[in-house]
């Protein structure tokens, strides 16, 4: 009889322990669920007064969860990974939507300005993006998209020519030789030397002149030594070569 009663005691202090339990995780499921519903509503509120300000911050929170889901590590309050990862996700929604809204109100604010101050609404679209701003300046201020055209077309020649050195000619020489090859009778026999012939070099705008020799064989088999001259024209813009002129003696 004494067991039967101890038992009973023992299971009902289970129930009691299991009863608890469960208990203590309702009521933290459901203080994470306030506190969730705090967070959406504290950015809400600050969205509202600065968009700016509340997606600077719920990017901020978000970097700060996500090192905590990584690592379990952070504010002791908010170190659960469980805990972080709704936090995330509800600091995620609101950097996304915030920053929804400050494009939204640059393009509103810029769609006035464009109206109203033409000249300040391209001062300050240059600052933002200056392709865009290009692409309006031809509608209006013409003589100035004229100008910039000319000067973004003089630097882009400039880096293109800067890029055409003299330390390419034994690139140039290099490229070359598959042109003279297809001249021969037995291409695959052909050897040329590992330096290019006087006179070769950068003869401008981004135009080589070479000139070489190499030794193939001839329809006979026997080895002959050839020359060859050429222009070759390097193409920064695709890093490409293209013979121009080749003679081969």
């Amino acid at each position: 009889m004494a067991d039967f009663v101890s038992k009973e005691a023992v299971m009902s202090s289970s129930i009691k322990k299991q009863s608890a339990s469960v208990f203590r995780v309702f009521v933290r499921s459901q203080i994470v669920m306030l506190e969730l519903v705090a967070l959406g509503v504290a950015l809400y509120l600050i969205q509202q007064k600065s968009a700016n300000a509340q997606t600077t911050i719920a990017i901020l929170l978000f970097c700060v969860f996500v090192f905590t889901l990584l690592t379990g590590k952070g504010f002791p309050h908010f170190r659960h990974r469980g805990k972080a990862l709704l936090l995330l996700a509800v600091t995620g929604f609101f950097a996304v939507q915030g920053a929804t809204i400050v494009e939204q109100q640059r393009e509103a604010h810029l769609a006035e300005l464009r109206a109203s101050d033409p000249a300040a609404f391209l001062t300050e679209l240059r600052e933002i993006d200056e392709d865009r701003w290009f692409e309006e300046l031809r509608e209006l201020d013409p003589d100035a998209h004229a100008v910039e055209a000319a000067r973004r077309s003089a630097l882009a020649e400039a880096e293109r020519l800067a890029q055409c050195t003299d330390q390419k000619a034994s690139q140039a020489y290099v490229m070359i030789q598959a042109d003279v090859r297809r001249t021969l009778v037995a291409p695959s026999t052909a050897e040329f030397p590992s330096r290019y012939g006087a006179g070769t070099g950068h003869a401008g705008d981004c135009l080589y002149q070479v000139n070489g020799h190499f030794d193939a064989q001839n329809g006979f088999g026997a080895m002959l030594r050839g020359t060859f001259t050429g222009t070759i024209r390097y193409f920064p813009e695709r890093d490409s070569w293209q013979t121009q002129t080749l003679s081969v003696n």
